[in-house]
Parts: C-alpha cells; sequence; structure tokens
C-alpha cells in the first residue's frame, strides 16, 4: 500500500521554499489506515508505533525513527480534510490496487449505512436546554459582562442547573418545553443587533433552533393556555411547533450541526459502492460518500454515479436496491454509461399476504390492471425470440413491452418486433418523445386494440408517445419479474456484509468525530483500510496456493 500513497497531493500545503514535511506523508496516511483498521485512539497508535515491530515493518521505518507527537497526527488530519485530499487519496490508492491484481469495476454495487458522529442522542427538550447553554457558556467566556447583564435566571437555569432542568421526569417535559422555548426568543431578541454576538456560531445555533422549533403566536391566536410550571409568562406568546412540521435536516445537536434525522435516526447516512465481479481475486470499496440521515438514497443516486465517473471507476452495471430506484435515475445512469439494476415499485406484483392461509386455498383469480397507455403488462416477462409480444393474448399492453436504447429516448422496436418509421423529441409535449410506426402494419397486427399506440387525426399511421423515465420504470418492472433480473440481482445483497465490515469490524458504528466532513474522513481512511486488508489476504492465500508452493521447491 505505501509505494500507492501519493504524496503529491500535499505538495501545495508546503511553503516551496521554506518549508516541507517533518515526516514523511506515507508514513502519516499509512498510520491513518491502521488507525482506522483497528479503530483506534490517537494515543493507542503512537503506542502501536513506538513498541509494535509490526507496526514499524508495515510502515518502513526502524526503531529509532519510530516516534511522533501526537500533534503531528493532528496537522495531517487538517490537510487532508483540505482540498479534497482524502477523496483523491482513497481513489488513487484503489485505482493501483486495481492496476497491480488485475481487478474488474465492470460490475458494482451500492448501499447506504447509517452512521452516528459522536453526539448524544437528545430528546428535544435536551436539544434545547443543550443549544442554550453552549451559547451562554461562549458568551461568558468572551463577553462576561454581556452575559451579566441578562436576567440571574439564565445563568441559574442552564449554567448552574438548580434543578430545574438537571433532573426533569418525562411528565415535567412537557411542563418545561415553554419556558425554554420562550428563554429562546429572549436571547435571539437580546442579541439581535449585537454584531460582536452575532459572529458567535453558537448564537447562530439558537437562532436556527429557535426558527426550526418555536413560533411567535400573534395575539388573536393567543388563547391564554399557559404551561410553564408556574413560571411568568410576560412578554411575546411563544408556542413550540408542532412535529410534523419539524423538518428532517433540522439541528440534531449543537454539537454537531451538521447531523440531520431521518427514518433511520440521527446521523448521517453513508453510501458505500463495491465491485462485486466474481472473477476478481478479492472486490474493493470503490466510492464513499456522506450525506444527511434526511435525505432520500433516491437522491443520493445521481452523486454516486458522478462520483464513480469522475474518479475513472465507473462501472458497466450497477446493482441498487429499492431505495435507490426511480426512472430518472435509471436514465440519468445511462447517459453515463451505467445500467442502474434496480427494483422499482411494481403496482402489478401481486400483493403479499398478511394472514395464514391453508396450503391448497390460494385464489387463482388474478386481477387484471388497467389498459392505460402508460402502464406495464402484468405477467412475467415471457416473449417470443422473434418478437416481444407477451406470451398470452388478453393481458394489456404498455410501454414497457416496448424495446428501447439505453437512455429510452428512443424506440428499437414494438412488441410485435418492427421498427419504428422515426424517432422525434419535442420538449414543448407533456411527453416529449415519440415514435411513429407504419399504419400499414399496425392495421394488421394480431395486438391492435391492445397496444398503447394511437392514430393521430387525418395520419395514416401509428404514434407512441412517453416520458424517458416513464419508460425506463415501466421496463424495470417488467424485467424485474423475470429470471433473468433475479439472477443478476442476486449479487446486490453483498454490499450488507461490507457495511457490516466497516461498522463491526473497523468502528464505524462508533465514530469518535463529529461534523461531516470529518465523518467522511474517517469513512475513507476505514475504506482504505478495507481494500488494504483484502488485498493482503488474496496474496496470501495466492502464496499459499499450491501452484505457488510447488513453483518456490
Amino acid at each position: 500500500m505505501l509505494p500507492l500513497i501519493d504524496e503529491e497531493l500535499y505538495r501545495d500545503a508546503f511553503n516551496q521554499e521554506t518549508g516541507r514535511p517533518n515526516q514523511s506523508i506515507r508514513l502519516l496516511t499509512g498510520l491513518h489506515i491502521l488507525k482506522e483498521w483497528f479503530d483506534l485512539t490517537d494515543e493507542e497508535v503512537l503506542e502501536q508505533l513506538e513498541f509494535s515491530v509490526q507496526w514499524q515493518y508495515a510502515l518502513n521505518v526502524t526503531a529509532e525513527q519510530a516516534h511522533l507527537p501526537r500533534r503531528t497526527l493532528h496537522n495531517h488530519r487538517v490537510r487532508t480534510l483540505q482540498s479534497e485530499r482524502a477523496m483523491l487519496m482513497f481513489e488513487r490508492i484503489t485505482q493501483g490496487l486495481k492496476e497491480l491484481d488485475g481487478l474488474s469495476m465492470s460490475r458494482q454495487r451500492v448501499d447506504s449505512t447509517h452512521i452516528i458522529s459522536n453526539i448524544a442522542v437528545l430528546t428535544r427538550l435536551g436539544l434545547m436546554v443543550e443549544t442554550v447553554t453552549k451559547f451562554l457558556r461562549e458568551l461568558q467566556q468572551e463577553y462576561p459582562e454581556k452575559l451579566a447583564g441578562l436576567e440571574s435566571i439564565f445563568s441559574k437555569r442552564y449554567l448552574e442547573r438548580e434543578g430545574y432542568f438537571a433532573d426533569v421526569k418525562k411528565k415535567q417535559a412537557r411542563r418545561r418545553l415553554p419556558v425554554v422555548a420562550r428563554d429562546l426568543h429572549e436571547l435571539v431578541v437580546a442579541f439581535a443587533a449585537d454584531k460582536q454576538v452575532q459572529v458567535l456560531d453558537s448564537y447562530g445555533l439558537v437562532v436556527r433552533l429557535f426558527e426550526e422549533q418555536c413560533e411567535v403566536v400573534p395575539a388573536d391566536e393567543d388563547d391564554g393556555d399557559d404551561e410553564d410550571g408556574g413560571e411568568s409568562a410576560g412578554g411575546p406568546k411563544v408556542r413550540l411547533k408542532e412535529g410534523k412540521k419539524i423538518s428532517g435536516d433540522s439541528l440534531q445537536s449543537p454539537h454537531d450541526p451538521d447531523a440531520t434525522y431521518g427514518h433511520k435516526g440521527k446521523g448521517y447516512e453513508a453510501q458505500i459502492s463495491e465491485t462485486c465481479v466474481p472473477e476478481n481475486p478479492y472486490q474493493v470499496i470503490t466510492h464513499v460518500n456522506v450525506n444527511g440521515a434526511h435525505e432520500s438514497d433516491q437522491h443520493a443516486t445521481p452523486a454516486v454515479i458522478d462520483g464513480l465517473y469522475e474518479s475513472g471507476m465507473a462501472p458497466d452495471e450497477l446493482l441498487a436496491d429499492t431505495g435507490y430506484g426511480s426512472g430518472e435515475n435509471i436514465v440519468d445512469a445511462a447517459v453515463n454509461g451505467v445500467d442502474l439494476q434496480v427494483r422499482v415499485q411494481d403496482p402489478n406484483a401481486p400483493a403479499r399476504r398478511d394472514t395464514f392461509i391453508e396450503p391448497g386455498s390460494f385464489a387463482t383469480a388474478v386481477e387484471q390492471p388497467t389498459a392505460e397507455s402508460d402502464q406495464p403488462a402484468a405477467t412475467a416477462d415471457q416473449s417470443t425470440a422473434e418478437t416481444n409480444q407477451p406470451a398470452t393474448t388478453d393481458e394489456p399492453i404498455g410501454i414497457g413491452d416496448f424495446r428501447y436504447n439505453s437512455t429510452f429516448n428512443e424506440v428499437e422496436s414494438c412488441p410485435a418486433g418492427h421498427a419504428p418509421l422515426s424517432n422525434e423529441v419535442d420538449d414543448q409535449r407533456r411527453k416529449p418523445y415519440r415514435a411513429t410506426f407504419d399504419g400499414c402494419l399496425c392495421s394488421g397486427c394480431p395486438l391492435q386494440g391492445r397496444c398503447p399506440t394511437r392514430q393521430p387525426r387525418g395520419n395514416e399511421h401509428c404514434v407512441l408517445d412517453w416520458r424517458d423515465a416513464k419508460a425506463a420504470t415501466a421496463t424495470r418492472q417488467r424485467e424485474q419479474r423475470g429470471a433473468e433480473f433475479k439472477d443478476r440481482y442476486r449479487l446486490r445483497s453483498g454490499i450488507e456484509s461490507t457495511n457490516e465490515e466497516l461498522k463491526g469490524g473497523h468502528g464505524a458504528n462508533d465514530i469518535r468525530v463529529r461534523g461531516r466532513e470529518r465523518v467522511k474522513l474517517v469513512l475513507f481512511f476505514k475504506a482504505m483500510a478495507v481494500n488494504a486488508k483484502r488485498s493482503g489476504r488474496a496474496a496470501l492465500a495466492a502464496l499459499a496456493a499450491p501452484e505457488a508452493l510447488a513453483a518456490s521447491v
């Protein structure tokens, strides 16, 4: 691995005339890979460097050279965070492994896994109290006279914690929340014109929290109900927003403002892709990205494909689960030359039964879908060798039964196997793409009456209008009912074990940093560690192979 670490990535981080790295960039990067390999702290890393002969051998240093101050590790991480060096380092090491071991990148799989940074999972009351406390502590440190100008109740409640918030039972929390909401409002108003306080990050969090969680009640909406645990209200009425009105990208911790909330909880979603080519001696992680927990995988798909494309490791085929599936993503991937093999929701798939039915009592009747023009066929992907015709004579035909080019903006053939006379596009139409078929062939076609093509008034030919994303969805719905898709798609589930390897084997489930960029940095090093480990194991297996042993005799 050491020769694959590109030190030139750090050239612009040092003064070319007066400064240079005190330590080898390869040594420092190698230390961080080993740090995340074994999920160690900085102190443990430095101890291993000084006293472990294995580490010294792996890092190519002598016992006399095996000493570093802790600040050197810190400074290297700071420089690696700049200019996307972590991503570039990861990509170049992965490319190097690809060339050294002859790895194919043609087929890959992608999945997301939930990551929590080094934050406490706070309740709504805990979040509001901790945010106010953080601000008052910073105010006390920077401008103690401004803190003294506030009412003493703020210091008692949030700095001294005289029992009011220190030990609140669940039933008391609802009565404490309105109090904190009013305190938030008072602090926002008190320093709204103070330019010195406005630049404090903690004050910005107070403003953000108030805007996300609270609202000022107009006088005509005040019902006089005041649940404040006996505190005097006074001033404008402030009301807590309903939970359903609070966005998932709202503040979750004052100590990590980047963390958001999604259906898996608070934190981040890590996007991980890896190769899944059976002929490879081992599989490598090819892409790492981090987005908010509130962001769906569907919206993250373009970034994953763009990242693979820009790194030069884009696959011909990318396997993903249903969360990544949409017609738009399939089309966008195809534009970049990637065949996105992903399950999409199929309205015509047999409904799952939630109740037990005795054997032999299953119904034989199948509900028939409507014959809407954009509706895909309802049966399995069974077509003759010569045509695209559905196997039965009574099933409806939809746009999914036509054959398209890779980007779904041109029809190649109809369900009867006939090529269109022409393909055209008009962005002014609701369905911009149109294929024109020979009217003579259509008039004698046995599929006439079930086909979604139409014959415009005064036109002797038939036309099919469609949207590329809709055609991609319908086509995939048809394909995923067939055995071929299921056989190809079987490899996708292997990414789950990689996520577990990162979290259970390398500590990604308990990351000791905060902030999106630092979380991403740690994951890059952990991914490098996984790739290094897999490469090493494959090399050892090759050396232990009978033919290798025979050659060495």
